[in-house]
C-alpha cells in the first residue's frame, strides 16, 4: 500500500469540498440577487401605490368642493365633515407618500397637502347657510400641487 502523507490527503479532501461547495454558492448568490430585485419591486409598487392614494384622495376632495352646490342647510354638516375626511384623507396619503420616498417625493406630497387644507378651509368658511360656497372656489393653487407632485412622481417613478 502506498503511502500518502498527510498533506496531499488534506488538498484532496479540500478540493472535494470546494467542488462541492461551487454550485451551493451559485445558487445563494442568485437568491439574493432575486431577493434584492423583488424587494426593489416591492419598494417602488409601494411608492406607486401611495402615489395613486393621495391623488385619488386629491381628487375625492375637489370633487366634494366642486359639488357643494348639491347641498340643502339641512346637509350642511355632513358636507362639512365629509369636508374635513377628505382633507384628512389627503394629508393621510402625502405622510404615506413622505414616508416611501422622503427624499424625493416628501415636499411635493406635503404642498399638495397644504393646499388640500387651504382649499377645505376656505370652502368652509365661505360656506354660506345653504351649504353653498358663496363664490365659487378657485381651485388654481390647488390644481397646480396636484399637477406639480404629479410630475415630480412620474419623474420620479422606476423605469
Amino acid at each position: 500500500m502506498p503511502e500518502v502523507s498527510l498533506y496531499v490527503a488534506m488538498v484532496t479532501a479540500a478540493a472535494g469540498v470546494g467542488g462541492a461547495a461551487i454550485p451551493a454558492i451559485a445558487v445563494i448568490m442568485r437568491d439574493v440577487r432575486q431577493a434584492e430585485r423583488d424587494r426593489r419591486e416591492r419598494t417602488a409598487e409601494a411608492k406607486r401605490q401611495a402615489c395613486l392614494g393621495l391623488l385619488s384622495a386629491a381628487g375625492e376632495l375637489r370633487a366634494r368642493v366642486a359639488d357643494n352646490t348639491q347641498y340643502t342647510g339641512d346637509q350642511l354638516a355632513a358636507w362639512l365633515a365629509g369636508l374635513r375626511e377628505g382633507e384628512a384623507a389627503v394629508h393621510l396619503s402625502a405622510a404615506n407618500v413622505a414616508l416611501l420616498a422622503p427624499q424625493t417625493l416628501a415636499d411635493p406630497a406635503d404642498h399638495l397637502a397644504r393646499a388640500a387644507g387651504q382649499l377645505a378651509a376656505k370652502a368652509a368658511k365661505d360656506t354660506d347657510n345653504r351649504s353653498r360656497i358663496v363664490p365659487q372656489p378657485d381651485f388654481t393653487g390647488f390644481d397646480e400641487s396636484v399637477a406639480a407632485f404629479l410630475r415630480k412622481a412620474v419623474a420620479n417613478a422606476p423605469a
